[in-house]
Parts: C-alpha cells; structure tokens; sequence
C-alpha cells in the first residue's frame, strides 16, 4: 500500500486495486483565508492521478473544501458521512455518485476493504481504515476514538500497520474565550494512552499541517502546544514496541509498506513538491501572545557589554553552576528530563540557549530545541541588570521583561505522568541568582546612590531617650 501526502489531511491512498483520495485541499489559502497549508507545498494539479473514490471525513472546511471538489471529475464515487450539508454542497457542484456512510460501514472494492470510524466528536465524522493483502492503515482523521470502538476494530483487524494518528491538542479557541493557555497534558495524555492501545506497527502525525496567515498568524503561537518533533520522541517512549517506525511526513512524502515492512520516501510524490519548511514559526509560546517582548533598553546599558556579559553568564557560568549543582538543587530537573529553552531578547534581536538535563554532560547549546518543555524569555538589559547588582527579579517579572511556562511530562503506555507542584519545576535562573540575594544587591545599590543625597540639613546627632518594650507594647517616655 502506498500513501501519498497532498499536505495537512489530504492525502492520496493506492492499495492492490484501487486508488482514493481523500479530504482534497489543492489550493492556499484555505478555511476562508485564513490558514495555509505547511511546510508549504506546490501541487501539480494536472498530474494527480486518476482515483476511483473519492472520501470526505466531514464538513469542516480544512477536510471539504468547495474550490477543490469543483476541480475534481464529478463522475467519482464519493463516500460521505451522514451529513445532508455535505450531500447537498456536493449534488450542486455536480457529483451524483454520493453514498452517505454510517459508523462502522464496510466498502468492497475488489480486494480492497474499507471501514469508517466511528469518532466521539460527532461533528458527524468518521475515521477509515483501509486494507488489502499489503496490510491495513487506519487514517484517524480528526476523530476522538473511545476504548469500545478500538475493542470493536482489534475484533475485525487485530494487527494495524500503520496509524496516521491524531496528535496535536489544539487550543483553537482558548484565547478568544478567555479559557486557559496552559499546555493541555490531560488530552494529550489521553492521545498518548489511544495510541499506546491500538499498538499499530508504524504511526505518523496526520492532519495538524498547517499554520494561520495574514491577521490571524499571531495564532500559531498559541494553537499547537506541541512541535511534531516531541510527538515523535513520545511516541517512542510511549510505545517502544514500535521502535523506529515512526514517520514525521511532510506533503510530497509517500509511506509504502508491506507485510509489516515501511519505506518512508521522501518527496516522492509526482503532484506534490514541499517548498519550505520554518517549522519554528510554530512554536507555542503562549506567554507572548498579543504582546512581542521587546528590550528599549531604558537604562542605556552598551550593547556590546551586555552581549558579551550575558554571553559568557549563560555558555559558561550557568552550565558550570548546574553542572556543580545538578545532585542537589536540579534533581527534579534531571527526574522529569527537562529541557530547557532559554531565549534572551537585545535591542537588536534575540539569542536561544538550551540545556538537556536529561544528558550526563549539561551543557549550553545555542539554538532552538524542538524538545525543549520548560521556556524562559527574558530581556538582555533586565538580566544584565541583575548581573550589575542594580535590578531585582521584581523589575523583570512586574515589567514583563521577563515569562516562562512549561509543559512537562513524561509519556508513558497509559498516557503521561507530570509533575505534581502546581507551580512546576524553577527556572535554573532563579537558582543561579537567587530572589533574597538579588533584591539586597538591588537594595545595596540603592543606598549606594542615595544615601549622600541628605541635603535638608540634618542637625547633629543628639542623645535622646530609647523606647521601652514592655510586654507587647513599644513605650516613648516623656522628656
């Protein structure tokens, strides 16, 4: 069996006999304007194959899209859920060959077999598996799957090939209803544990292949807590029994597989060419959203000063002090496999440290980790500051030069285990440099500059009568 991916859940299935397309997106922009494919791809529209189905999950408009079905030969047998809006769309584009499926409904075409899905979420939508003498894929989709219906498939096919799985626990409306930002680790536990039971051979991340555009793209720091490189890290903790099989496909890639054996082939596609791929413009970071963090550098520090200086604190400073201290004050770091994103804004632009304190040898390594789970940002003049003695840890936090969040777990077969303190793991920062022992430099510094400013005449010191404690009461007797 061969499955070709157009881009995010558009995908093109040639098994023994037949060949099927399914939730077609060929065009970007898409959902109104407003996401685009990514990695962004090119389709050849004039080299897609002929199919000989044609499958929509459900209406919403990243899996049905109008413009695409109106391209597409309308003489196609078309397999739909129940879904009278879906029917209707496609009986005046010109379709006429449209069978609406229920859960759990079989299609036969020549040696091949399909079965839809049943999803939770009954938007209605369904999964479908296919299978022929190659083995059998189960395409997800976006349905949320309960144990019974995994009991009810395991009973028709006990071993899955290959799983093109849900795996990002989108926080799509959040933001604009005023919810939590936090990372979702109960529903993304559970997608783990979904996983964990079906125990396919091969799994890939499907769907969740796209990215917001234009005056929505502020979105995307908040819509994806999790990079599709740690959902692959997961899984092969998760579920070690799949060992290598884990296959991060980008549109144009194409995954074959037969008697349990997998050839991922990359940009292998005929009508389909990935172009380009800044994965890093997703990157959850949901403590600037709506906000950028910005350093105007109030106290005109020199810049080239604090780069140096904040420079040689974090590649060699910071990781000596961990590297000393990592038996005692960073145990809990090293337990729950921490790493740690450390991203310092200057005037003139950012710089990105990580630590891997799940390596023997903790060292500063400059660049983004896709990893990473704990995330401070910080501005270069708030953190010089407090290297000169002169800020506190208040000026950063109540200014807001300074965020972090986390999103610590670690995955496990029955989902994923987190820390219990509510406030999580410290940043090594507040470690290295202490709140008490900065805000009394902060303070000594004060007295430093203030102190000979007592211009108003003060008279000598005169002797004079102390106050008496008496019981719980100060005393000032009369002179």
């Amino acid at each position: 069996m061969e499955i070709h991916l157009l881009g995010h859940a558009s995908i093109f299935v040639k098994t023994q006999d037949c060949q099927i397309l399914m939730d077609p997106v060929l065009w970007d922009p898409h959902q109104e304007g407003l996401f685009d494919i990514f990695p962004q791809r090119e389709v050849i529209h004039e080299n897609i194959p002929e199919f000989d189905l044609l499958i929509i999950s459900h209406q919403h408009l990243d899996h049905f899209h109008i413009r695409s079905l109106a391209y597409l030969p309308k003489t196609v047998d078309v397999l739909i859920p129940e879904d009278k809006l879906i029917e209707d769309c496609l009986r005046q584009l010109g379709y006429s060959y449209i069978y609406p499926l229920k859960d759990f409904n079989q299609v036969k075409f020549g040696a091949t077999n399909l079965l839809t899905t049943r999803s939770e979420n009954r938007v209605p939508e369904y999964g479908v598996i296919f299978a022929d003498e190659s083995g059998v894929f189960w395409n997800q989709v976006d349905t949320v799957v309960s144990l019974n219906t995994i009991r009810f498939i395991k009973s028709r096919y006990e071993k899955i090939d290959f799983l093109l799985s849900m795996w990002q626990p989108m926080l799509e409306m959040n933001y604009q209803l005023n919810m939590s930002l936090s990372f979702p680790d109960s529903i993304y536990s559970k997608i783990l544990e979904t996983i964990s039971t079906i125990q396919p051979q091969a799994v890939a991340p499907g769907s969740n292949g796209f990215r917001c555009i234009g005056g929505s793209a502020w979105m995307n720091k908040i819509l994806f807590p999790v990079a599709r490189e740690r959902f692959c890290h997961d899984i092969k903790i998760a579920c070690p029994e799949i060992g290598n099989n884990v296959f991060p496909l980008d549109p144009g890639d194409v995954l074959t597989f037969e008697l349990g054996e997998f050839s991922h082939l990359k940009a292998k596609c005929p009508f389909v060419n990935k172009i380009t791929d800044n994965r890093e413009e997703l990157d959850f970071s949901p403590v600037r959203v709506g906000n950028a963090m910005i350093d105007h550098n109030p106290d005109n520090y020199n810049l080239q000063d604090m780069k140096e200086a904040i420079s040689e604190e974090i590649s060699v400073n910071l990781s000596q002090f961990i590297s000393k201290k990592r038996n005692f004050l960073f145990i809990e770091h090293c337990r729950w496999q921490v790493i740690y994103q450390l991203e310092i804004v200057f005037p003139d632009g950012a710089k990105i440290w990580n630590f891997d304190f799940s390596q023997t040898d903790i060292q500063a390594q400059e660049g983004r980790n896709p990893l990473a789970n704990l995330f401070t940002y910080m501005t270069a003049s708030s953190l010089y500051g407090i290297l000169q003695g002169v800020k506190s840890w208040d000026y950063a936090n109540l200014g807001g030069y300074y965020r972090r969040f986390q999103k610590l777990y670690i995955p496990t077969p029955q989902g994923i285990i987190k820390p219990e303190q509510e406030e999580g793991i410290p940043d090594p920062l507040v470690f290295r440099f202490p709140y008490n022992q900065v805000f009394k430099s902060m303070l000594q510094n004060e007295i430093a500059q203030w102190s000979h400013e007592n211009g108003n005449g003060a008279k000598p010191h005169e002797p004079r009568k102390l106050m008496m404690r008496m019981g719980n009461t100060l005393v000032k007797l009369a002179q």
